[in-house]
């Protein structure tokens, strides 16, 4: 977990450190970035990392959480401003499939989505939020590790598209008869 205080230094220091771990992913794979790397990257000490960072992996959650606020400040139908985010911004989401821990993509939604103005309605039963979060992050898991795995050729707007004739499909067969 991070620990970012409401300080002008400490959200500092977490700035540079998420600019040194991005910065750093697109020179080598995720699992080989050591704290040492993102120490001389960011030009932060040791103690500092620690005292906003447990692990290095912390750092793609306040990541991933600053891009899914960043996400719903543009407002609009939830899944359509995550999944446009995270294809301008893929870098992220690529490492976390890479690694296996799109379990951090899950929490993140989780705990951001829920002072959305579209999902008051989800949060009074927690059950159906959980579901909800369930199927978009999956889905969009699903599908980026897709594009992924197409070399990114599509647009966002196509696999966007494709995302929602998917769903309407499954919805057309689940009802069906």
């Amino acid at each position: 977990m991070y620990h970012i205080k409401a300080d002008k230094r400490t959200e500092t220091s977490a700035k540079l450190i998420t600019e040194a771990v991005l910065a750093l992913m697109e020179e080598q794979s995720f699992d080989t970035i050591t704290i040492t790397d993102v120490q001389r990257r960011s030009g932060v000490s040791r103690s500092t990392f620690y005292r906003s960072f447990d692990k290095l992996e912390d750092v793609l959650e306040l990541l991933c959480d600053q891009g899914f606020r960043a996400a719903f400040a543009k407002g609009g139908n939830v899944p359509e401003a995550v999944f446009r985010y995270w294809f301008a911004n893929s870098a992220v989401m690529e490492t976390l499939v890479q690694i296996h821990r799109t379990d951090i993509l899950y929490s993140s939604l989780r705990r951001t989505a829920k002072d959305h103005p579209l999902m008051q309605a989800l949060k009074e039963d927690d059950s159906q939020y959980d579901y909800f979060v369930s199927i978009t992050t999956s889905g969009m898991v699903g599908i980026l590790t897709t594009w992924v795995e197409h070399g990114k050729t599509e647009s966002g707007d196509e696999v966007l598209q494709k995302f929602v004739s998917a769903i309407a499909t499954m919805a057309e067969m689940m009802f069906a008869g």
